[in-house]
C-alpha cells in the first residue's frame, strides 16, 4: 500500500511531525509514504495561502523553508531506513494559470521525488473553503463552475509541471451541498480532453480518499471517471490519503484500490526522484 498525498505540521493547515506519520504509516502496512506539503504561490492569494509552518512560526511560501522540510524528511528517511519502508519527500502545489515560471523555479530548487498539482481556486476563489466556496458558488451556474475549473486543469496538464494530478474532481467537496447531485456528473463531456492530454504527457491520476473523511460518497474522483481514465489509457495511477493529522494516514485507501481494480488497473505508481516506479495492485 502506498501513500503519496500526506500533509505534516509544515502545512499550516496539517498538525503531527514527520516521524509521527511514518510510525502509523508503519502500523497499517504502509509500503511507501510521501509527504506533500502544500505550496501556493499565487500573488493573488498571497495573505491566504501563501504561509508555510517552520519550526512553530508561521513564514511566507517564498521564504526559505523547502531546504529544511526536504531536510526533515531525508534524516527522518534514515531513522527509518531499516522499517520496511520507503519515505518519499514532494509537494502539492496549487495551480492557477499564469504562475506557471513561479512554479517551475521553486520545485527545481531543491531534489523531490514527487510534484503533485492541484487545482484549489478559480478566479482567485478558494473553492474547497467552506468560507469562501458558497459566494463563488452563488453567483455560477454549475455548468460555468465545471467550464472554468476544467479550463485551469487542462492547462495544469499542458503545464508539464506535475507528476501527477490530486482529487480532479476536488470541486464536488463544497459544491455537492451547494449544487447536489448533479455535480457527481458534471465532468462529463469536460474530463475526457484533460484525461487524454494527460495520456499524451505520461501524467498520473490520483485516486484520493480524503473526500470520504469530508462525508462524500465517494473518493476523488468519482468511479466513473476512474474508469474512463482507464479507457482512455492512463498508465499510471496514485493513491494518497489527504492525511492532515497522523491518524488519516491512510485511512481509506483500500476503497481506492477496491475502485482501481475493477476500472481495469493492476498497477499503482510511486515516483522516486521524479522518476514513475510501479508495484502490482494487491488483489481482493
Amino acid at each position: 500500500m502506498v501513500d503519496l498525498h500526506v500533509h505534516c505540521e509544515y502545512s499550516i493547515d496539517a498538525e503531527g511531525s514527520v516521524e509521527d506519520y511514518i510510525r502509523v504509516a508503519i502500523e497499517r502496512g504502509v509500503s511507501h509514504i510521501c509527504f506533500t506539503t502544500h505550496c501556493d504561490l499565487d500573488p493573488q492569494r498571497r495573505h491566504h495561502d501563501g504561509r508555510i509552518r517552520l519550526h512553530g512560526r508561521i513564514v511566507d511560501v517564498t521564504d526559505r523553508w523547502l531546504d529544511h522540510y526536504v531536510s526533515d524528511v531525508r534524516k527522518a528517511a534514515r531513522r527509518f531506513d531499516d522499517a520496511g519502508i520507503t519515505v518519499l519527500c514532494g509537494l502539492e502545489v496549487g495551480y492557477v494559470p499564469g504562475i506557471e515560471h513561479l512554479i517551475e523555479e521553486f520545485i527545481s530548487s531543491e531534489d523531490l521525488d514527487f510534484v503533485l498539482g492541484g487545482i484549489h481556486t478559480l478566479e482567485g476563489i478558494d473553492i474547497v473553503s467552506p468560507r469562501e466556496a458558497p459566494d463563488y458558488f452563488s453567483r455560477r451556474k454549475l455548468a460555468d463552475l465545471a467550464r472554468v475549473y476544467f479550463e485551469y486543469l487542462d492547462a495544469a496538464v499542458e503545464s508539464g509541471l506535475f507528476d501527477c494530478i490530486a482529487h480532479i474532481d476536488i470541486y464536488k467537496r463544497c459544491g455537492l451541498a451547494y449544487y447536489g447531485e448533479q455535480i457527481r456528473v458534471a465532468h462529463r463531456g469536460l474530463v475526457e480532453p484533460v484525461l487524454e492530454k494527460m495520456v499524451k504527457q505520461g501524467t498520473g491520476l490520483e485516486l484520493n480518499s480524503g473526500g470520504l473523511r469530508k462525508g462524500l460518497p465517494t473518493i476523488y474522483p468519482e468511479h466513473e471517471i476512474v474508469h474512463i481514465a482507464r479507457t482512455l489509457g492512463i498508465a499510471r495511477i496514485a493513491m494518497g490519503s489527504d492525511a492532515h493529522h497522523p491518524e488519516d494516514t491512510a485511512l481509506g485507501l483500500g476503497i481506492c484500490n477496491k475502485v482501481a481494480l475493477e476500472a481495469g488497473f493492476t498497477d499503482v505508481h510511486f515516483w522516486q526522484e521524479r522518476i514513475p516506479r510501479e508495484l502490482s495492485l494487491k488483489k481482493e
